[in-house]
């Protein structure tokens, strides 16, 4: 069993090297003269060798050897292994695709805007165009830290500094999956899932009956606890292979190792089912770590590695629930499991993450002969091939065009995000479980077209409920209560038969001052008897205009003693109960008012 390296964490001081250090440089420019080698050790230890004796054109290998140094080196900006291979895969192709030129630069002084135009027309054969800029993006990062600047071209200089050619971060990525996607991955995943713990707890069992020397055994449970016995002591493999031709050896390798350990097809669904719970990125997943605390039993603090925050904060504790009756519903309680499941792997493989496997037939079995075929899948790199789409083919899953679904941990996570946003209102500061709410909205939320259509459904009914409410609007004048206005009243109000001039009276037999009403219409506007609904709107918007024009022909003293009280009531207690949009649709419909009508009939019958 090979022995973890120390690592700093909470409470524990970070190793340092005794006496004087000196950090190995990063990139070595042998005095021979030979091809530069640039060395990359990031902070999780993971280590490359990038070699540019197998590249071409040689005149430009030391310059761009330290411009990848710059990048990926202590300082830099790429501090991952898969980060750092793609910066050296840029600086490959770039110089392959230069090496292919009639006439090819041989010193950084060659290079002209029209080399990295035709980079970025050799991307595009191969990729996308988003990834085709992406690349362009990363190819002009390194040219801008190319040493000695002032020899390079000035148009070269230019280009690279000038914003526009890469990628838009708030550009469209792929979006999340539907309810109905979503819905069919978890159940399928679930399932996997369950059986990955079942079958493992159906071994544990047995071996625990053979060590408790379980007379009801019999003798083929008995073989088998025994071989079962010493893999858990050596966590080598133990196969009866009576029977069985050379060919079925492996599937009966894999098939006993599935017994005690996970192995390397069911990291799929483990990994999805964990993104669909946590909502985290799928490497902040593949470096779960396998230290963590039980608080009363009732959640678990993990230390989170995300490293897209910076070194400053790549590390932050989370607590997640945990609920042993429900071991597949929430997070803390699937931790749990994995740790269980992969515990016997991890003591032979000795990772200190949280996922091992059982990887031992063919070219994992030589490798990793000394720890019996265990390793860490994600401790070598983050980039381990998992058949996603194999795995989603089997189980036969398909996307809401009929398609084949394309399996993507990363929509998995889109896909939290948005649920998550939805079941709170939209309301991002609550929203948000890995991310700002900037973050969030930018990257997650802004373009993806399930929640534009959920955005969409959520204003249209509220503008619905609002435009409803508006139509809704019964405004009963001089204090009475709208109310306790009978049912029957409220009906002949708004089907007309109650209207006066700019309202509708509810019983013009008995006016507040006793008998029939002969009083003014102005007086309708502080009368407990008058109501206004939006059938009277384009009747108020027409007097308001009168009102209004026959202020710029009367005094103001004289019009404020007449009509200021009518005004005052009208444009601050009535027209502000209706939208906007009502008030424009009225405005169309306005009849033609006399303000002597104000007055009313001057005779009775």
């Amino acid at each position: 069993m090979s022995e973890e390296a120390p690592r700093a964490g909470r409470g524990r001081a970070a190793a340092v090297p005794g006496g004087f250090y000196e950090s190995p440089p990063t990139v070595e420019f042998p005095q021979d003269g030979g091809a530069p080698v640039v060395r990359f050790t990031g902070e999780d230890g993971r280590e490359r060798v990038f070699r540019f004796e197998e590249l071409p054109l040689p005149g430009l290998h030391r310059d761009f050897a330290h411009a990848l140094g710059v990048r990926i080196g202590p300082g830099g900006g790429r501090r991952t292994q898969r980060a750092a291979s793609s910066q050296w895969q840029t600086v490959k192709r770039f110089l392959l695709l230069l090496d292919q030129l009639a006439e090819p630069p041989r010193r950084v002084e060659g290079l002209r805007v029209r080399h990295l135009e035709r980079y970025l027309m050799s991307r595009r054969q191969t990729c996308g165009e988003k990834s085709a800029r992406r690349n362009l993006q990363d190819l002009l990062r390194i040219v801008r830290v190319l040493p000695g600047q002032e020899r390079l071209d000035g148009a070269v200089v230019d280009y690279a500094g000038q914003p526009g050619h890469g990628v838009d971060a708030q550009q469209a990525g792929r979006p999340g999956y539907s309810d109905r996607e979503f819905q069919a991955v978890m159940a399928a995943a679930r399932s996997d899932v369950a059986a990955v713990r079942d079958r493992i707890t159906a071994g544990e069992k047995l071996l625990g009956r053979f060590l408790d020397n379980d007379e009801s055994l019999s003798v083929a449970e008995r073989e088998q606890g025994a071989r079962l016995a010493a893999m858990a002591a050596t966590g080598r493999v133990q196969v009866d292979y009576r029977g069985l031709t050379v060919g079925e050896y492996p599937a009966a390798c894999y098939a006993q190792a599935k017994q005690l350990f996970v192995t390397d097809p069911d990291l799929a669904p483990l990994l999805i089912y964990a993104a669909g719970l946590s909502g985290r990125n799928p490497e902040t997943l593949k470096e779960l770590p396998a230290e963590h605390r039980l608080l009363e039993e009732r959640a678990v603090a993990v230390t989170l590695t995300k490293r897209r925050r910076g070194k400053a904060n790549s590390r932050t504790t989370v607590h997640w629930s945990v609920d042993e009756d429900r071991q597949l519903r929430t997070m803390g309680s699937f931790y749990l499991l994995l740790q269980r499941l992969m515990g016997r792997s991890r003591a032979f493989s000795g990772t200190g993450s949280v996922w091992s496997i059982w990887a031992g037939n063919g070219r994992g079995g030589v490798l990793n002969a000394a720890t019996g075929g265990h390793i860490g899948p994600f401790d070598a790199e983050l980039a381990r091939k998992l058949k996603l789409g194999a795995w989603a083919e089997r189980h036969g899953l398909v996307s809401d065009d009929g398609k084949p679904l394309q399996m993507m941990v990363t929509r998995i996570k889109k896909t939290v995000e948005v649920r998550t946003a939805k079941q709170v209102g939209g309301h991002l500061p609550s929203a948000r479980m890995t991310n700002t709410a900037d973050t969030s909205f930018t990257h997650y939320l802004r373009k993806d077209p399930f929640v534009a259509e959920w955005a969409a459904d959520v204003l249209t009914e509220a503008i619905t409920d609002a435009e409803e409410s508006a139509r809704a609007v019964v405004v009963r004048l001089g204090g009475g209560s709208a109310a306790a206005v009978p049912d029957q009243v409220r009906e002949q109000a708004a089907g007309g038969a109650l209207d006066t001039l700019a309202s509708a009276c509810t019983d013009i037999e008995h006016s507040p001052g006793g008998g029939r009403c002969r009083q003014s219409f102005l007086t309708c506007f502080s009368c407990p008897n008058a109501l206004v609904m939006e059938r009277h709107l384009p009747a108020l918007l027409a007097l308001a205009e009168v009102l209004r024009e026959d202020l710029q022909r009367r005094d103001a003293a004289q019009w404020t003693a007449r009509y200021g009280t009518t005004w005052q009531i009208l444009t601050r207690d009535i027209l502000p109960r209706f939208s906007p949009a009502q008030r424009a649709a009225a405005q169309q419909r306005q009849p033609h008012l006399m303000l002597d009508l104000l007055e009313g009939p001057t005779q009775w019958s």
